[in-house]
């Protein structure tokens, strides 16, 4: 009793670790009571009860802030009650847990509920359900002469930390016990908390792990077995061997040169009126604007495909004079101003390789630039409006 009362009075029970509920064996509740009156605690009567949860718990059933870290003194008045003067800590008798008791809450002030139960078996489902209720992997206290009660109750409770005889407030933060010493008190996964340490300096520093084998790992290497390598397919001479060899022994064993024969002779026995309706079609169309002429980057520049791709297609149409007529030009993508080819799209590794071979990218303004490139282009002057 003087432990819980210590632990709930100090800073008027304004640490998240002090007691919110003692929950005591049926055996010894009236030994407890007695002590508790002795040490200055009161309990409350029924309608006191009431009147204080009233002030306890807001209409939305929260915590009311007034309280937190008040005296009893203005606790008694805001409640309206009377109590004996030099009362160190409020107690009252609750039926149940949750919010149509409100006294079961967290109450971070000088108000411990308290409950009975029959064995230790009961009293931690109590302990459990009031830490349900809004301390989940916080703290729980035990005070008993058994270590292995002591033990089964820690392995039962939904908390961080399990206090054994001391003042929950001092030892959870580690001043009566061997916890780290800290103020800030994870909960863990109970309580939706990435630790359920005690959160310390230690918790501040990046730690360097050098990690040498300590078990070596098997290379599983299937060996190729005869009927793999059967199946396997041949390499690529081996085919083409075979592909010659299928094409020679083929129906009068067609070579390139008779082939090419066989494709002069069907273009000149082609009839005249073939090619001139062509001609003719192309004459009868409407007449479009020359192509321009496209722009190509500078040879070796990042942007410079190969030269077959750069260079204009050209269609061959017979015209009456056998002139060759240029088709459209290359994709809007290589399209120019000013005599600069500018780009769609620009990337990071685009924006380094010009920065290597000292080239400017030009753009305009519906190439698209991703941030890292736009980072590292801009301060470097790599970017120029074509």
């Amino acid at each position: 009793v003087q432990d819980i009362l210590t632990s709930k009075c100090f800073d008027n029970g304004t640490i998240c670790a002090s007691e919110q509920a003692v929950v005591c064996d049926a055996s010894i509740e009236k030994a407890v009571r007695d002590q508790f009156k002795a040490q200055g605690a009161h309990f409350l009567s029924a309608s006191e009860a009431d009147q204080l949860g009233k002030i306890v718990a807001t209409p939305q059933r929260s915590l009311n802030p007034g309280i937190v870290g008040r005296s009893v003194e203005t606790i008694a008045k805001m409640a309206g009650l009377n109590v004996p003067q030099g009362t160190r800590c409020l107690i009252a008798d609750v039926a149940g847990v949750g919010r149509e008791f409100p006294l079961s809450m967290e109450k971070l002030s000088p108000i411990l509920a308290f409950y009975v139960a029959d064995g230790i078996g009961r009293g931690a489902e109590r302990c459990c359900e009031v830490l349900r209720y809004g301390s989940m992997g916080h703290t729980a206290g035990i005070h008993t002469r058994s270590r292995e009660a002591a033990v089964r109750f820690g392995s039962e409770m939904p908390a961080s930390r399990i206090t054994v005889n001391t003042p929950t407030t001092h030892g959870a933060i580690g001043f009566s016990t061997a916890l780290p010493p800290s103020m800030t008190l994870g909960c863990g996964s109970w309580g939706g908390n990435v630790t359920s340490d005690n959160v310390s300096p230690l918790h501040l520093l990046d730690i360097k792990r050098v990690a040498f084998e300590t078990r070596p790992v098997k290379s599983v290497r299937p060996a190729a077995s005869t009927a793999t390598s059967a199946a396997a397919p041949a390499p690529a001479a081996q085919r083409a061997g075979q592909a010659q060899t299928i094409v020679s022994s083929g129906a009068g064993k067609i070579n390139r040169e008779e082939i090419a024969a066989i494709v002069d002779r069907f273009l000149a026995g082609r009839r005249p009126d073939e090619t001139s309706g062509h001609a003719s079609r192309q004459a009868s169309a409407p007449q479009q604007q020359p192509p321009r002429a496209p722009v190509e980057p500078e040879a070796g520049s990042m942007y410079a495909g190969p030269a077959e791709s750069r260079r204009q297609p050209e269609s061959v149409g017979q015209a009456g004079n056998g002139a060759r007529t240029s088709s459209m030009p290359v994709s809007s993508s290589a399209a120019a101003t000013n005599g600069k080819a500018t780009v769609d799209f620009v990337s990071e590794d685009d924006v380094r390789r010009a920065i290597q071979k000292g080239e400017k990218i030009y753009i305009n303004g519906k190439t698209i630039i991703t941030p890292a490139a736009r980072d590292i282009g801009e301060p470097a002057e790599v970017f120029a409006k074509a």
